[in-house]
């Protein structure tokens, strides 16, 4: 009896290293076809930016180029996606062409630029570092960039900076900053539009500090490059700061972050409770929200008993995409299909989002879970991200330039893939300062 327990017992223990070895296979099947971070993830690369004038040999410049080209093709979903190359292949020659000899880091830096621009992803580009800006007071609306008094357009206009006209200034941007749909091209053209950087590229005359401007009346003046001013105690993030407020019977939410981070997880709870005591209007601002992390507005969509639909996601991996988001693949794809199937809405509750050419990726992703899930109405006008882009950003940083960029490992489909506008249409096309006072309206109704 003792021997037949003793094999009793070593079948069992056979059988159990079996399935353990079972469970192990699959879970690391499960890790290796899905895009779960499981190996140690390396940070950003950023190096520090060198001087625009350092000359860099023809082999540097060469290596890098290299660099960037691998880099960008091993990782960009575009090449999973098109099949004729034909024009990117056009644009690969150019960049080899304008990268043949020795360069100062600024012209590399530019053309490495315009290379990326083929993609027309605002998740892909070179990081053009700023420091100084012309103290200019002006805006870009209708084609023309406008002299501002105490923040409103005047009726006269920009047309040359520093000798160069305007229109010369916008070509430069759009040839160096990606834009994916016409949003895009206005906001680079507003936001950049005074950078001395660009402005040099430009061909812009600056002496001492200081460069001409001329406008539409025949008058000119002379205006400065400054610092940023940045008042005392302010920091960087300040204007990323989320918070909530009952503006009368409407709970405010002003999302200027997609943080879901704990105090992010505490204003979702306070908006749980006031919808359960009853709260039946909701206000979400994500004007001038870049993004972050996705998952900060499905809570926020959940936190009103609704759910949002699901976006088709494209995966590819890379050694890059291995190297910063922990992967065990380094080639191939995952696509994760979604609809609007999942989508649920609460028609107690009555919500408007407000919207404006700086909300950007997640928070773009914010506005199409409404559209698309029929949760509420878009107030302000259209963002300058793409309803489906590309998106979730991997850093790089080439060897000997220290070009620094970024490239998208993801393409994300909106839940409504027979909508193909390029632009969000706003259900309340209004100017975005007005924006807040437009939704109040709505919500009184």
């Amino acid at each position: 009896m003792k021997g037949m327990k003793r094999k009793g017992g070593r079948r069992w223990a056979a059988v159990a290293a079996l399935l353990a070895l079972l469970a192990l296979g699959v879970a690391v099947s499960l890790l290796f076809v899905f895009p779960l971070g499981v190996l140690p993830m390396q940070g950003n690369p950023h190096q520090t930016v060198l001087p625009q004038d350092q000359l860099l040999t023809a082999q540097q410049i060469q290596q890098d180029r290299e660099e960037c080209i691998r880099m960008v093709e091993e990782t960009h979903p575009y090449f999973l996606l098109e099949e004729d190359l034909v024009a990117y292949e056009a644009a690969k020659a150019d960049y080899l062409t304008n990268t043949s000899g020795e360069m100062t880091v600024g012209d590399f830096e530019e053309v490495t630029a315009e290379y990326l621009c083929f993609f027309g992803d605002g998740h892909t580009g070179v990081r053009l570092v700023e420091t100084e800006y012309l103290n200019l007071p002006q805006m870009y609306m209708n084609g023309k960039t406008w002299l501002c008094w105490e923040g409103t357009a005047t009726g006269v206009w920009v047309e040359t900076i520093g000798g160069v006209p305007v229109e010369n200034i916008y070509q430069t941007i759009e040839r160096m900053v990606p834009a994916e749909n016409e949003m895009a091209r206005i906001k680079n053209r507003d936001q950049r539009i005074t950078r001395r950087g660009l402005l040099l590229r430009a061909g812009v005359e600056i002496t001492e500090g200081q460069t001409i401007v001329t406008f539409s009346d025949g008058t000119e003046a002379t205006y400065s490059f400054e610092e940023p001013e940045q008042s005392v105690g302010q920091t960087a993030d300040d204007g990323a700061i989320n918070r909530w407020y009952m503006d009368g019977d409407v709970f405010v939410v002003d999302f200027n972050a997609c943080n879901d981070d704990e105090e992010w997880k505490a204003i979702v709870a306070e908006l749980k409770k006031a919808v359960e005591a009853d709260c039946r209007k909701v206000i979400i601002d994500v004007r001038g929200n870049g993004g972050g992390n996705s998952n900060a507005c499905t809570r926020l969509l959940n936190a009103m008993g609704m759910q949002a639909p699901q976006y088709d996601v494209l995966v590819r991996y890379s050694p890059l995409a291995r190297q910063q988001r922990g992967y065990l693949r380094t080639e191939g794809q995952y696509r994760f299909r979604g609809s609007n199937a999942p989508a649920k809405r609460n028609e107690q509750v009555k919500l408007a989002v407000l919207c404006d050419r700086y909300t950007f990726s997640s928070a773009t992703m914010m506005c199409v879970y409404v559209r698309d899930g029929g949760h509420g109405v878009l107030v302000g006008e259209p963002s300058s991200n793409m309803p489906s882009a590309y998106g979730d950003i991997l850093s790089f940083s080439l060897t000997h330039s220290h070009v620094n960029g970024v490239i998208s490992h993801k393409q994300f489909i909106r839940p409504d893939e027979n909508n193909t506008e390029r632009m969000l249409e706003m259900d309340i096309a209004i100017d975005p300062q007005a924006a807040y006072e437009a939704a109040m309206e709505w919500l009184a109704q």
